[in-house]
């Protein structure tokens, strides 16, 4: 009997791969208004996860000043994006796939939707999916449990449910909804990384969701 009915997604880093894009996008928007601050790749790594209010905001208290280093992000981002963004192995089988088999199917972003929407659709993932929560419909993002329960609320019901996501937000965020949480072993910043937060399920590749969903079903 099937008891995990609904599967939620992180986007960048989950199943697009926009990392390079998005370093350097911050390197270029960081360059450009702190040209003296020298940031390596490392750290410029920790920035992919949180929201660039956020980041941009633990470097400035002068809100202008972030909104400024937000639009010069943005605007190397769509410039160069085409291009230097690629699907994940065996995702788009794998998400086809669920599809068919009835399960609901949702993103849980922390970009804005106008942002996250074209690497998306490139592949045509938007088949798949009924439900798009981007930072544009909720006043907390991830890690807070908000961007979840948007989600959920938009599905016309639902029993179980798992986010699965490649930063540590992603994984929180699942575990202050109360639903299920997993990683995936071919984030950015590791599988160390997201071990750190305690997930429910690590993803070795993307098929690996089966075997999950079996566990869950068997529980």
């Amino acid at each position: 009997m099937r008891k995990l009915d609904t599967i939620l997604f992180d986007l960048d880093g989950t199943l697009i791969n926009t990392n390079e894009i998005i370093i350097r996008s911050f390197i270029s928007s960081f360059k450009r208004h702190f040209p003296n601050l020298f940031l390596s790749r490392e750290k410029i790594m920790t920035f992919i996860g949180p929201t660039l209010h956020e980041t941009y905001g633990s470097y400035t208290d002068d809100p202008l000043l972030v909104e400024e280093l937000i639009a010069s992000y943005r605007e190397f981002y769509v410039e160069y994006e085409v291009g230097n963004f690629e699907i994940y192995p065996q995702v788009e089988e794998v998400v086809k796939e669920l599809y068919e088999l009835g399960y609901n199917l949702g993103i849980v972003t922390s970009k804005f939707k106008i942002a996250a929407w074209p690497s998306f659709t490139f592949y045509g993932l938007e088949k798949y999916f009924s439900v798009f929560v981007a930072l544009d419909d909720v006043k907390n993002p991830k890690p807070n449990k908000e961007p979840i329960i948007t989600a959920l609320s938009r599905f016309p019901s639902y029993n179980k449910a798992i986010m699965i996501g490649d930063n540590q937000g992603d994984i929180m965020a699942g575990k202050n909804a109360k639903i299920y949480s997993a990683g995936v072993e071919w984030c950015l910043k590791g599988k160390d990384h997201l071990m750190e937060v305690t997930p429910d399920f690590m993803l070795k590749d993307m098929k690996d969701i089966y075997r999950i969903i079996k566990l869950i079903d068997e529980e």
